[in-house]
């Protein structure tokens, strides 16, 4: 009995060693690399057994700390938890260029070329300047802007806005091209809902006519007053937009269209397709064209541009203004006095093309050999 009685307690001390080895081994399994191969089986034990109760205090450890973790997201107050920092308001350097043509009622030509180069200032701040020239009926055009806005990619933008525009005008008969310049001070904003973007400019607007002083000619000004470009955009893909909106210039209205399609042509750059027209009342409508490419920081979609990058610059704007100014300059009565071929002055309100009559002036006449002549020629001298 005494002999079976030790068997057993052999069989079980047998037992428990295998046990440990076995633990041992898949321990030794877990072994870096690094140990050296000359581990006995004694250490490769030892160093189990040391293992264990560290384990065990690392793994009562990890649950406290996930118990303490979830204790603390529950009971800390929303406004203390860490909430993700809003993307920057330019996303690095980046610039468009873009060149159009068109054209417009009773205008002779329309095309140019146009620049945009933005900067990041701060986290959520950033710069923007504009440029371009141009041609209008013939006539050379100029402009400049500048943005200095607050943006969140997520939500919109709010900034101030500064721009001139130069425009040589047109001339008549005996009257030297009218140049035009244009100061406009406003405010801007954007606000991203879905694919729908609405902004625009609202503010101030100054007019200065270079009228050549010409004997006759009556005193002629444009006031300041109020202006506003506004539109509402809607992105139809990732890569195609098209938009509508308001325009109040020089004291007149006009409604806008829009459209442009993207495509990625890879290195941070797109190439884009765009299209705009201006329909105003009186038949002074105006419509343009042309390519843009964007160079960016990185490969995005259209509507990732437009609100990550740079902020629109509203080329029916000065479209607009022009064609107004040119209806103003055509119109005669709204500058000139009407005088008929006869050399009688026309009422207030009488719509008359420049180069149809001269400015109210007597004109001198000589009288020799049976035959007039007149310093201003016709119509207000007879042929």
């Amino acid at each position: 009995m005494v002999r079976l009685d030790r068997q057993y307690i052999m069989c079980a001390g047998a037992a428990v060693v295998a046990g440990l080895l076995s633990v041992s081994i898949a321990n030794a399994q877990s072994v870096p690399d690094t140990m050296p191969l000359s581990y006995s089986a004694a250490e490769i034990f030892a160093k189990t057994v040391r293992d264990q109760p560290a384990a065990a205090d690392e793994t009562e450890w990890s649950d406290f700390s996930a118990l303490a973790y979830a204790q603390s997201r529950r009971s800390s107050p929303a406004g203390v938890q860490w909430l993700p920092q809003p993307m920057p308001a330019v996303d690095g350097f980046n610039a468009k260029i873009d060149g159009y043509g068109g054209g417009a009622n009773h205008i002779s030509s329309l095309y140019g070329a146009d620049g945009s180069l933005s900067i990041p200032l701060a986290q959520q701040w950033g710069l923007q300047i504009d440029g371009g020239v141009g041609s209008f009926n013939s006539s050379a055009t100029a402009r400049g802007a500048g943005h200095v806005f607050w943006r969140d990619p997520s939500v919109g933008l709010l900034g101030a806005y500064g721009s001139y525009s130069h425009w040589n005008g047109i001339g008549a008969v005996n009257v030297p091209r009218i140049g035009t310049n244009i100061g406009r001070y406003a405010a801007e904003g954007e606000y991203y809902w879905g694919r729908w973007t609405v902004g625009g400019l609202a503010g101030y607007e100054t007019v200065r006519v270079n009228l050549p002083v010409v004997a006759g000619l009556a005193p002629f000004s444009i006031p300041n007053r109020f202006f506003d470009a506004i539109s509402a955009s809607y992105y139809v893909t990732d890569n195609f937009k098209l938009s509508i909106g308001h325009v109040y210039t020089i004291g007149r209205n006009a409604l806008t269209l829009g459209s442009e399609y993207g495509f990625a042509l890879g290195g941070g750059r797109m190439a884009a397709l765009f299209a705009q027209g201006v329909i105003a009342g009186g038949g002074k409508n105006a419509v343009l064209g042309g390519l843009r490419v964007y160079f960016g920081q990185h490969d995005k979609t259209l509507i990732e541009r437009n609100r990550q990058d740079d902020p629109d610059h509203d080329g029916a704007l000065d479209a607009a203004a022009f064609q107004f100014l040119e209806a103003a300059y055509q119109t005669q009565t709204e500058i000139f006095p009407v005088v008929t071929a006869g050399g009688q002055v026309l009422p207030p309100g009488t719509p008359t093309p420049i180069g149809a009559t001269q400015p109210a002036t007597t004109p001198s006449t000589t009288t020799g050999g049976g035959t007039s002549t007149c310093t201003l020629g016709p119509p207000v001298c007879p042929l």
